[in-house]
């Protein structure tokens, strides 16, 4: 085995203590806990000095909503059973689940729609055109239109009702707020104890039913519930068979064996987010999975005894299959899958056990090559007109959440660098590697109409701590970096309406920002000291315009001094625009050519350095 570089850092995870002394809460270090760590101890000195913490609890700004909310004693927390002993000592215990208040039809199906445009590509484990049927009967039944009331209904009622709730939910989510107000919110742990009750049985409805579940508390960043399901999850896959190739078995259709797929593969993409979210090790593992990838080459489906002619493939009921809206489904689906295996290598090398990690260079260099051939073969972006096809309409609103998916890994990988020693030459290197990824994360962010999914935050809120801190040691300029912070914080605000931690983070880095620009106006301060001539220049270069109190003889002397000791950029949205008329009015024949003169003089700058 190759040596790992002697100067490679082992990020760790963090163990904190819930109220409870036997209660405690586990967050690893892929989700960044360890260097969101790191940069508050690059804050500390300022925060010494002015007596400001400028970051929360990392464990608040990770991992979810739930652990901040278990902190506080939540209603989540506190539901009631209710414990009857009889006569004979037989113990029953009882407790009330409620499933929510169902929207109007016309709302439902504005959700739905909501739903199947934004998540469903990216986790296609639902048939539409099935869930459109049975949302329909649903609010057909009689027994659902007629108000308060008790009826009995099948164990597949139950499952859809569970369904429909979870995408109304989620479609909700990404609507406004007067939509969203008619689907009513569903109780966590109401929905986990409901779909405890149905994993007796392993069949596919039930493996939908807790999927969507999960997608659900996903989310809502209830990633702690969402891995408990998770867990279940894995288990009733496994009994399923779920995890074996529906091509090796001919009693299978071609319609169930694509569900069949479609089914594994959503799961396993979730499993893996949840799992680098959370810092813990993932639930289904490459080595127990011989599933083939939709949209990839079936490696299983050749032969007599694994695909039959006389099996045909069921339509579904009611539509002809559009061939761009399959291929638009299974080009997104794959490359997110394709995603996912390099988050679980980059999970094994940087963030396994610290006695089973193996950070051997040329393991990390053939992930990083592996990360950008993924990237490269991603689909070019088309060009929508009017004859856009489904399929390329589908690749052009996901191509930004490819992008962003692509920098934040690049990132995964590099993170571990920027908490080793600051002489090391791998911290220099994996800084402005890291900064590059932000910068392009903050752009393909802003690029999105929706944000949709659950890693954004994570993705925004990592991107403007490692500017700050780039910017805090002195190795990206100060005023660029500013700039790019207000834009991560106006994403946060984008999130703060749908996820209460990205107020946090927005929060936070509002602070550092408020403590970088403290910083650099103070180093401005020092660089042109107290005398009241160079007070004037400094005044000049944050205004913008002459000191009205400036004498005439000191206007003179100041008219060729105005630009100061420091860069400042050329254009920027509130910073000094260069005048060139400034720039030459003290230029005549006699000093045409000292060029050299002057900018020793003028200590001009063109560029930030």
């Amino acid at each position: 085995m190759a040596q790992e570089s002697p100067s490679s850092n082992h990020e760790t995870g963090s163990l904190t203590q819930g109220h409870s002394p036997h209660e405690s809460r586990f967050i690893g270090s892929s989700s960044g806990i360890y260097f969101i760590n790191t940069v508050r101890q690059a804050f500390e000195a300022s925060a010494q000095q002015n007596g400001r913490e400028h970051l929360p609890a990392a464990e608040e700004t990770v991992g979810g909503e739930e652990d901040l909310a278990s902190a506080r004693n939540s209603p989540e927390r506190t539901q009631g059973f209710e414990l009857n002993i009889n006569s004979e000592a037989a113990i029953e215990l009882t407790t009330t689940s409620l499933l929510g208040s169902l929207p109007p039809y016309d709302t439902a199906q504005q959700l739905a729609v909501e739903y199947f445009s934004t998540w469903h590509p990216v986790l296609p484990f639902l048939s539409g055109p099935e869930f459109l049927e049975e949302l329909e009967a649903v609010y057909g039944d009689p027994r659902t239109a007629k108000g308060p009331g008790k009826a009995s209904v099948d164990r597949r009622r139950i499952c859809y009702l569970i369904i429909i709730q979870c995408v109304l939910n989620v479609g909700a989510s990404g609507t406004s707020a007067s939509l969203s107000n008619d689907a009513n919110i569903l109780s966590r742990s109401n929905l986990l104890s409901l779909v405890a009750a149905l994993a007796t049985k392993h069949d596919i409805l039930t493996v939908q039913t807790i999927l969507a579940a999960q997608v659900y508390c996903v989310s809502i960043m209830a990633l702690r519930t969402a891995s408990s399901l998770g867990g279940l999850l894995s288990r009733l896959l496994y009994h399923a068979g779920l995890h074996r190739c529906p091509y090796r078995y001919p009693q299978l259709s071609n319609e169930d064996r694509d569900l069949r797929k479609r089914i594994l593969w959503s799961s396993y993409a979730l499993d893996r987010y949840i799992c680098q979210a959370l810092g813990i090790p993932v639930s289904l593992t490459d080595l127990e999975i011989d599933v083939c990838i939709p949209g990839r080459k079936e490696q299983h489906g050749s032969g007599s005894a694994t695909s039959p002619p006389d099996v045909p493939a069921k339509s579904e009921p009611g539509a002809k299959p559009s061939p761009d809206t399959d291929i638009s489904k299974e080009v997104i689906l794959a490359n997110f899958v394709e995603h996912e295996r390099l988050v679980g290598r980059a999970l094994e090398i940087f963030h396994a056990s610290l006695h089973a990690r193996n950070s051997d260079p040329r393991i990390v260099l053939f992930l990083r090559s592996d990360v950008d051939r993924w990237f490269n073969n991603l689909p070019e972006e088309p060009k929508l007109s009017p004859e856009s096809t489904t399929a390329e309409e589908q690749i052009a609103r996901f191509s930004p959440f490819f992008h962003v998916l692509y920098e934040q890994l690049v990132i995964a990988i590099n993170r571990p660098s920027l908490s080793l020693p600051r002489s090391a030459p791998e911290f220099h290197h994996g800084l402005q590697v890291t900064i590059r990824a932000a910068k392009r994360t903050i752009i393909a962010m802003e690029r999105q109409n929706t944000l949709f999914w659950p890693g954004y935050l994570a993705s925004t809120w990592m991107s403007g701590l490692i500017i700050s801190f780039a910017c805090q040691v002195g190795l990206y300029n100060i005023v660029q970096g500013s700039q790019e912070i207000v834009r991560c914080l106006d994403l946060l605000k984008r999130m703060g309406s749908r996820w209460r931690s990205a107020q946090r983070c927005h929060a936070a880095l509002a602070t550092l920002l408020s403590d970088l620009q403290q910083t650099q106006r103070r180093s401005s301060t020092e660089a042109f000291g107290d005398d009241p001539e160079t007070h004037t220049k400094r005044i000049r270069l944050e205004h913008g315009a002459s000191d009205t109190t400036t004498t005439p003889n000191q206007s003179t002397a100041n008219a060729s001094h105005t630009n100061g000791s420091q860069a400042t950029p050329i254009t920027g949205e509130g910073f000094v625009d260069w005048d060139v008329n400034d720039f030459f009015q003290d230029i005549s024949w006699n000093n045409l050519f000292d060029i050299g003169n002057m900018a020793q003089e003028t200590d001009m700058q063109f560029w930030p350095s």
